[in-house]
C-alpha cells in the first residue's frame, strides 16, 4: 500500500474514539498498571500520544508545509510525556 493523505487521516480520525471505547470505565488499577520494567501503562500511553502530536507530529507538518519535504526533522523525545510527569508539570 502506497501512502495517501486521505487514508492516513481514515485511520487518525478513528484514534481517540479507538482509545475511549478501549479505556473508559476502567478502573485505575487497570489504567495505571504495566508490565514491568521499562514498559508504560494506558495513561502513559494516551500521554505519550497527545505529547508527540503537540511537540513531533504538527511541528513536522508545519515544517513541510513550509520549508518542504527536504528538511531534516528535529530529533524528538520519546519519554518526555513521563519526564514532564515526573516533575509535576
Amino acid at each position: 500500500m502506497n501512502f495517501t493523505l486521505e487514508e492516513a487521516i481514515e485511520i487518525l480520525e478513528r484514534t481517540p474514539v479507538t482509545l475511549e471505547t478501549f479505556l473508559i470505565g476502567l478502573s485505575e488499577g487497570w489504567l495505571v498498571c504495566n508490565e514491568g520494567d521499562e514498559t508504560w501503562n494506558a495513561v502513559q500511553v494516551v500521554d505519550h500520544l497527545i505529547e508527540g502530536e503537540k511537540l513531533n507530529w504538527i511541528p513536522r507538518l508545519k515544517m513541510i508545509l513550509q520549508e518542504g519535504e527536504g528538511m531534516v526533522f528535529p530529533e524528538f523525545n520519546r519519554h518526555s510525556h513521563l519526564e514532564a510527569n515526573a516533575s509535576g508539570s
